[in-house]
C-alpha cells in the first residue's frame, strides 16, 4: 500500500514550519496508524451458498451486526449484501479481476477473492475498517471533480451499477453512464474497478 503526503492534513503541515523531519515524523506517524487499524481485518471463508466455513474475527470491531456470532453459518447481513452484488458483477461482466472491492458505507472495505481449490466453489471476504472519507476528498480535489462527480464515485464506491446511479440521483441513465466515463477519463481509470481501487486501496 502507497501512502502520500494528501493523507496529512495541510493545517498539521503548516504548524510545523516547514521542517522536513517532523513532516517525515508525522507522515510515518500516520502510516502507523492507518496500518494498526488496517492490520487484523475480519476474514470469512464462504462456500458457493455463503454459508460460512471459516471466520477470524477483526478484534477491533465494535459493531455486532458486522460480527458472526459463535456457531453461526451466515454472514452478517451488510457484508452478505456487498458480497451478493459482487459476485453479481462478475457474472454480468467480462475478464473481470481475481479481487473485487466494494465500501457499502464510509469505514467499511469488503474484498471477494475467488479461492482455487478442489472443484469445489468457495471465496475469501476480507472486511477491512478504513475510513475512505478523507481518500475520496483528495481525489476529488486532485481530479478536480464536480460535486456531481462526487455523488457518483460515492456511488461508485459501493459498487453500485449505472442503473442505480441513475434511479439514486435522479437523472437518466445515459446520463450517468456519461458521467462514469467522465470519472474515468480524469482520474486515468482503465476500468471502474481500478477507479474505486484509488479511493478505498
Amino acid at each position: 500500500m502507497q501512502l502520500n503526503n494528501d493523507s496529512v492534513p495541510f493545517d498539521s503541515l503548516s504548524v510545523l514550519g516547514g521542517e522536513a523531519e517532523q513532516r517525515q515524523d508525522l507522515v510515518a506517524e500516520n502510516e502507523l496508524d492507518l496500518l494498526r487499524r488496517r492490520a487484523t481485518p475480519a476474514l470469512y471463508i464462504v462456500d458457493e451458498f455463503l454459508n460460512v466455513l471459516h471466520y477470524r474475527e477483526d478484534p477491533q470491531e465494535r459493531r455486532r451486526d458486522c460480527r458472526v456470532p459463535p456457531g453461526a453459518k451466515t454472514l452478517p447481513p451488510l457484508i452478505e449484501r456487498t458480497v451478493v452484488a459482487l459476485l453479481r458483477r462478475t457474472l454480468s461482466g467480462n475478464g473481470q479481476p481475481e479481487v473485487l472491492s466494494a465500501a457499502p458505507n464510509r469505514s467499511l472495505i469488503v474484498r471477494l477473492v475467488r479461492l482455487q481449490g478442489n472443484g469445489t466453489a468457495a471465496f475469501a471476504v476480507i472486511a477491512d475498517r478504513v475510513k475512505i472519507r478523507a481518500h475520496m476528498d483528495a481525489l476529488a480535489q486532485r481530479y478536480k471533480l464536480s460535486s456531481r462527480e462526487r455523488q457518483v464515485l460515492r456511488l461508485l464506491s459501493r459498487g453500485a451499477k449505472n442503473s442505480e446511479i441513475a434511479s439514486q440521483l435522479s437523472i437518466a441513465e445515459s446520463t450517468a453512464i456519461f458521467h462514469v466515463k467522465q470519472l474515468l477519463a480524469k482520474t486515468h481509470s482503465r476500468n471502474r474497478t481500478e477507479l474505486v481501487s484509488k479511493i478505498i486501496g
